[in-house]
């Protein structure tokens, strides 16, 4: 029998079902729950006879529309079991952006965390099932519990599913967002998915006895789908739910876990609070903070290439260790070993800071069309850098430094085979749209971004033609540029309309000079703030503009800032105006 994440959790439920495989809070501030394999297993497939029971045939899709929590996962699990294939959707997606995805994926069920989310789909004809309760459609508890009575009867049609997933068969298809247009579903097959587990695996070899972890972010996010999810049922290494990013701090004082699933935004926050913490109190104590963490940085750079601490040296480190470092870790639960850090590259001084506290960072970097590529290792770790090549995969740059990764390619953007072709060539690479270098040592940098999108500290993949295209449609606005990747919270660049901002300025009996001045004026900024607030209102909260600045002028092609399409040149506008957008950040 071929092996997928279904055959995993049958073979770890027949041979460990006692052992605890999922924490998770049945009720949001309540307490940790246990759930052992064959608790797992038992609720699983009372699920998918459920499903089953409800219509549910092998193809169909299922749309996801909920946060992290158990039934997430048990979804997930029964869906894949019965064959179909399951659609995630950030929770914080907007109606439309919910309702594009479901009709252009053709879901027929839609498992809805509560009425909330379930309003976003009321006008689509889908079938909802409600996580929490809701008016007019049924729970997934009472699913679960159609399942177990019907359960002995559909054993044998759960058979022949069960025979027909096969690693090529799709398990699953994941939306990601474009440099323009909407956004493209990833089709991804279940040997996809073990094929990277395989090659974590091979380069992490996590002991299943010694560790657990806390999944902090979305799964309706692919990359901790793998790492923080998928790979602790591959592994056997108990998962920790923590109830949301808000929590997170509570939650590893709970769990005490040993690793967790990160994105840069994260982290860059840990960094901020423990520093801003350690030098808000006397001078004294910020001056041992320091020295404490210069000594872990010693330490962290002499682990990493190889090299033993001198004496003097590894004294220094174990009073830093016992007066301040040890206890950073403690607030961090005090078992946290290493953390995987994807989704936007790390800033080598993060990197190396978490480290310095005894925490050690792997960078994992690849595509959902790649479902892989390069990764950092307990023993080659450089920060700055997004590792070498995972076993299994290629990576190699193009003439022009573009990032090319082949091995597991995915199965193809859904309905746009025309999308597919230009993302994977025939020779099997796919253009990542990433500028890359190789360090001397044959650690992989990421530079730049070819193409437009912009991934947010966060993880998030933003579109920014999108944003853009919005902001012109508002008031006096005549051109923008939205700024962010790799920063935690986007920001624009504006330029307005002469004739209609002077009207409007007239009519409020504004004086003015000239319209550089006109361009500063507070009543004008303070109208223009209104106006985007009003438009972040249908935004998901990741895309909203948090600051924005208002130029004097238009672009323009003479200073080649546009071209004579009238499309931005992005770089130039970036370097022009670098002042203004890096005075949006401070404070950050």
């Amino acid at each position: 029998m071929s092996r997928t994440i279904v055959h995993v959790l049958l073979e770890n439920a027949r041979q460990y079902p006692d052992r605890i495989i999922i924490k998770h809070k049945s009720e949001k501030g309540g307490p940790f729950v246990d759930l052992t394999w064959s608790e797992l297993h038992e609720r699983v497939t009372a699920l998918c006879a459920g499903l089953i029971d409800k219509g549910l045939k092998p193809g169909d899709r299922v749309a996801l529309l909920s946060y992290n929590r158990l039934d997430w996962i048990l979804a997930d699990l029964a869906v894949l079991m019965a064959g179909g294939i399951d659609v995630p959707i950030y929770h914080t997606n907007t109606a439309e952006q919910c309702q594009y995805i479901i009709q252009d994926a053709g879901c027929k069920f839609v498992v809805a965390e509560d009425q909330t989310q379930c309003a976003k789909i009321a006008s689509l004809d889908v079938t909802p099932i409600m996580i929490e309760a809701g008016n007019g459609a049924e729970r997934i508890s009472s699913i679960m519990e159609r399942g177990r009575r019907v359960r002995d009867r559909l054993a044998g049609d759960m058979a022949d599913r069960l025979e027909q997933i096969q690693p090529d068969a799709m398990a699953t298809i994941v939306y990601t967002s474009g440099t323009t247009g909407p956004p493209k579903g990833c089709m991804i097959s279940h040997g996809n998915t073990t094929y990277v587990l395989e090659s974590i695996d091979r380069l992490i070899q996590i002991d299943p006895d010694s560790n657990l972890s806390l999944l902090v972010l979305p799964l309706s996010h692919f990359y901790p789908r793998v790492s923080g999810y998928y790979y602790n049922l591959y592994k056997n290494v108990p998962l920790a739910m923590a109830e949301s990013i808000d929590t997170l701090s509570q939650d590893m004082q709970a769990i005490r876990p040993t690793f967790f699933c990160s994105v840069p935004r994260i982290l860059e926050k840990v960094h901020a609070r423990i520093v801003a913490g350690a030098h808000q109190g006397s001078a004294l104590q910020a001056k041992l903070f320091d020295w404490a963490v210069q000594k872990g940085r010693i330490r962290g750079q002499a682990l990493l290439a190889g090299k033993t601490l001198s004496a003097g040296q590894t004294m220094a480190y174990k009073l830093a260790d016992r007066l301040v470092l040890s206890r950073i870790r403690e607030r961090l639960g005090g078992r946290l070993r290493f953390a995987v850090s994807a989704g936007a590259p790390l800033s080598a001084e993060v990197g190396e800071f978490v480290h310095s506290l005894g925490v050690q960072v792997l960078e994992f970097y690849g595509l959902t069309e790649t479902l892989g590529g390069t990764m950092t290792t307990f023993e080659k770790c450089r920060y700055g850098t997004v590792g070498m090549a995972m076993p299994g995969f290629e990576v190699s740059l193009a003439e022009d430094g573009e990032i090319l990764i082949r091995g597991n390619n995915f199965m193809g953007y859904f309905n746009r085979p025309d999308l597919t072709a230009e993302a994977v060539k025939e020779d099997g690479w796919c253009y990542t749209g990433d500028v890359g270098q190789w360090d001397d040592d044959g650690f992989l940098k990421i530079t730049d971004r070819k193409k437009d999108l912009i991934i947010t500290s966060g993880g998030k993949n933003i579109s920014p033609q999108n944003l853009e295209n919005i902001l012109k449609t508002l008031p006096l606005i005549a051109n923008a540029m939205v700024f962010g990747d790799r920063r935690k919270y986007l920001t624009a660049l504006i330029t307005l309309e002469p004739e209609d901002t002077e009207n409007w300025a007239r009519s409020r009996n504004i004086q003015y000079n000239n319209f550089a001045e006109l361009s500063q004026n507070k009543e004008l900024r303070e109208y223009l703030t209104e106006r985007i607030e009003e438009m972040n209102q249908g935004l998901a909260r990741f895309e909203t503009i948090k600051r924005f600045a208002v130029l004097e002028r238009d672009f323009s092609q003479e200073h080649g800032e546009i071209t004579p399409t009238l499309k931005v040149r992005r770089k130039v506008v970036t370097e022009t105006y670098r002042h203004l957008l890096e005075a949006m950040y401070d404070g950050e």
